[in-house]
C-alpha cells in the first residue's frame, strides 16, 4: 500500500495490503449499512469509497488491479449480504469502484495527490475530482436501479462524496505519517488527540440524544476547536466523529433531525447536507491555520538565516527619517564606521564620515532619492576615526506608504573592502593573464628563428586572405622563395652560419614587403609571401625587390634566392594556390636560380 522501501513495508507481503483494503472496505460498507440506511439501501455515509480512494493513492501504480480486485469482492460480497440481487450488486459494485478508481486517476493526473500536505488550491482540486468522480458513479447507478429517482441520485451522490471527503484524509495523514516514522502529528501526542476528539463527541452525543431543541450548531463549535488544535486532521475526524454519531442517532430516531416535518429519506439527506457544510466550514480553516503556520515557521528561518547572514556578511541597516535628518544604525553599522553604539550621529556627521573624493557623490545621490522618491545604491570609502578607510556598499529604499510614520529612507550598508581588494587583484590579475595569452600567442605563431610568421599562422592568413578576395572580388597572390645552394653553405660554414643565413634573408625580404603583405617560414630555408589585394604585375615587383634586395646584401657569405609566384584564380584553395606557386620555384631554380618565375 505505500510507496517506497520504508521498515512497515518490508514487514508486510505484497499481498497484505489489498487484502486489508478489501477488508477495511467491506467493514467500512456492513458497519455503515448497519448504522443508517436510507431510502433503497443507500447509507448516509459511504466511507468504503474512501478508504479504497486512499489506498489507490497510497500506493503504487503497478499494485492498483489488486486494491480494485479486493474492493470489488468487498463490495459485492456487502451489497448481497444486503439482500441485493446479483444484478444490482454488480452494477453497483461497478459504479463504487469505478468512482475510486477515476478519482486516483484523475488525482495523479493533476498532481494533486498529496491535498492534505499541500496548497489550498489542491485542496480545492482534491474537492473538485471527488464530487466529478461520484457524479460518474452516482449517473451509473441510477442507470442500474429498476425505477431511477432524482433523490436516489442525489443521495448515492451525497452519500460517497462524504465517504471520500471524510475517511480519504484521515487514511492519507495517517499513511504519510507512517512514512516518516511519525505516526502522531507534530507537537501532539496521543493523548490530546483522544481527549480533543472525545470532546467532539460528547458534544455530538448530548446533540443527536436528544429531539427536543436544535443544537446542530454546537458539534460546529467543538470541531473549530478541534481545527485550531489539530489542523486538518481535527476537520476531517471532528466531522467524521459527528457522522457516526449522527448516523447511529438516525438509527435510533433521534436527534434534532427528527424535528424535520418530512420522510426518512429527505431527513437523511438534510444530515448529509448538514455533515457537508460541517466539512466545507472547518476544512478551509484548517488549510488556512496550516498555511498561517508554515508560513510563520518560514517568516522565522528566513528572520534567523538573515541574522546569521548579516552576521556572516558584515552587512548592517539604517534608516534615515526625513523630515527630522534622525538617523538611526543598527549594531552592526556602527562597526563598519569603528564607532561605539552609544548614540547614532547627527546626519551631517553621518556625511562627513564619507572620504571627501566620495561626499558630494553620497550627499547627492540621497536627495535625488528623496525627490524622486526612488531607491538608490552607491559604492563609496568611508574613513574611520583611526583613519583607516573602507570601502561599503549602501543600497536604499524610499518609504512614503506607511500612514503611522513619516517619510523615511531605510537600508543597508555592507564592508566590501575585502571585496574591492579581491576584485583589484583580479582585475591585475586578468591583465596579466591578457598579456601572458597575448605572448603565448606570438610565441605560437612566430618562427622563433626568423621572428617572422610560422607555418601555421602564414596558412592561417593565406586563408583569411582568399575568403576576403572571394567575398569582395579583389585579387591575390602568393610568392614562395627558397634559398639557392643552401646546403652547401651549411655544409661549407656549418649550420651556426647557415642559421644566420636564414635570419638575414627573413630581415632583407620583410623590409621590401608592403603594409598587408605577411612573411612567413614554411621550413628550412623555404618562405612565404602572402599578398593581399595584389595582381600578378604587383606580386611580380614586390618579389622581385625582394630577390633584389637579397642579393645585394654585403654580409658574407653572399647567398640568392629563386621566387615562384602564383596569382589566385575565382575559386581556388590555398593548396592549389600554393602548389602553382611552388611549380613557378622549381622552374626558376632550373632556370639557373636566383631568379623569378609567374605561374602560368
Amino acid at each position: 500500500m505505500f510507496r517506497g522501501s520504508g521498515n512497515l513495508s518490508k514487514q508486510i507481503p505484497v499481498l497484505g495490503w489489498p487484502l486489508a483494503t478489501g477488508l477495511a472496505y467491506y467493514t467500512a460498507a456492513v458497519t455503515s449499512l448497519a448504522l443508517t440506511k436510507g431510502h433503497d439501501g443507500i447509507a448516509t455515509v459511504w466511507p468504503s469509497s474512501g478508504v479504497l480512494l486512499a489506498a489507490l493513492l497510497l500506493s503504487e501504480k503497478r499494485t492498483w488491479p489488486l486494491h480494485i480486485l479486493a474492493g470489488a469482492i468487498a463490495s459485492l460480497v456487502a451489497n448481497l449480504g444486503q439482500g441485493n440481487g446479483i444484478g444490482i450488486s454488480l452494477g453497483f459494485t461497478a459504479a463504487n469502484v469505478t468512482e475510486s478508481l477515476l478519482a486516483a486517476w484523475l488525482l495523479m493526473r493533476s498532481n494533486a495527490q498529496r491535498p492534505f500536505a499541500a496548497r489550498s488550491t489542491d485542496i480545492v482540486t482534491f474537492c473538485t475530482l471527488a464530487a466529478c468522480s461520484t457524479l460518474i458513479s452516482a449517473s451509473m447507478a441510477s442507470m442500474i436501479v429498476p425505477d431511477p429517482t432524482p433523490v436516489f441520485w442525489f443521495s448515492w451522490f451525497s452519500t460517497d462524496l462524504l465517504g471520500i471527503l471524510l475517511v480519504t484524509p484521515l487514511i492519507l495523514i495517517m499513511g504519510w505519517s507512517l512514512r516518516r516514522g511519525r505516526l502522531l502529528p507534530r507537537h501532539q501526542t496521543l493523548g490530546q488527540i483522544a481527549a480533543m476528539f472525545a470532546i467532539v463527541a460528547a458534544v455530538a452525543i448530548f446533540t443527536f440524544s436528544q429531539s427536543r431543541f436544535p443544537l446542530l450548531f454546537l458539534p460546529m463549535l467543538t470541531i473549530l476547536a478541534a481545527v485550531f488544535r489539530l489542523g486538518v486532521l481535527g476537520a476531517t475526524g471532528g466531522v467524521l466523529v459527528v457522522a457516526v454519531v449522527s448516523s447511529i442517532a438516525v438509527t435510533l430516531h433521534s436527534g434534532p433531525e427528527a424535528l424535520i416535518d418530512a420522510d426518512p429519506m429527505a431527513r437523511s439527506l438534510f444530515l448529509q447536507f448538514y455533515l457537508l457544510s460541517l466539512f466545507a466550514s472547518s476544512l478551509p480553516i484548517a488549510v488556512l491555520l496550516a498555511a498561517r503556520r508554515r508560513l510563520v515557521n518560514e517568516i522565522s528561518e528566513s528572520v534567523r538565516l538573515l541574522q546569521l547572514a548579516e552576521s556572516v556578511a558584515n552587512v548592517g541597516h539604517w534608516r534615515l527619517d526625513i523630515l527630522t535628518e534622525t538617523v538611526t544604525w543598527s549594531h552592526q553599522v556602527f562597526r563598519i564606521h569603528g564607532l561605539t553604539d552609544d548614540h547614532p550621529p547627527a546626519y551631517a556627521d553621518a556625511i562627513n564620515a564619507y572620504h571627501p573624493e566620495d561626499r558630494a557623490m553620497v550627499s547627492s545621490t540621497i536627495e535625488r532619492a528623496i525627490m524622486d522618491h526612488q531607491g538608490f545604491e552607491f559604492r563609496a570609502r568611508i574613513i574611520r576615526p583611526d583613519g583607516e578607510v573602507r570601502h561599503v556598499l549602501s543600497r536604499g529604499e524610499f518609504d512614503g506608504i506607511s500612514n503611522d510614520r513619516p517619510m523615511a529612507l531605510f537600508g543597508v550598508i555592507q564592508d566590501i573592502t575585502a571585496q574591492v581588494a579581491h576584485e583589484d587583484d583580479l582585475r591585475a590579475a586578468g591583465q596579466r593573464a591578457a598579456r601572458a595569452a597575448k605572448e603565448a600567442q606570438i610565441l605560437a605563431e612566430t618562427d622563433q628563428l626568423t621572428g617572422v610568421a610560422n607555418r601555421r599562422r602564414v596558412t592561417q592568413y593565406l586563408a583569411q586572405t582568399i575568403a576576403i578576395a572571394l567575398e569582395n572580388g579583389r585579387p591575390m597572390a602568393v610568392a614562395l622563395l627558397d634559398i639557392d645552394h643552401f646546403k652547401a653553405i651549411n655544409d661549407q660554414y656549418g649550420h651556426i652560419v647557415g642559421d644566420q643565413v636564414i635570419q638575414r634573408v627573413a630581415l632583407d625580404a620583410s623590409r621590401q614587403l608592403r603594409g598587408d603583405d605577411m612573411l612567413g617560414r614554411f621550413g628550412g630555408e623555404e618562405f612565404v609571401i602572402v599578398l593581399p589585394d595584389a595582381t600578378a604585375a604587383i606580386a611580380v615587383m614586390v618579389a622581385e625587390r625582394v630577390r633584389s634586395a637579397v642579393e645585394a646584401g654585403r654580409a658574407s657569405p653572399s647567398v640568392t634566392i629563386s621566387i615562384g609566384v602564383a596569382e589566385w584564380t575565382l575559386g581556388e584553395t590555398s593548396d592549389s594556390l600554393l602548389r602553382r606557386a611552388d611549380e613557378a620555384l622549381y622552374a626558376a631554380k632550373r632556370a639557373g636560380r636566383n631568379v623569378l618565375k609567374l605561374s602560368a
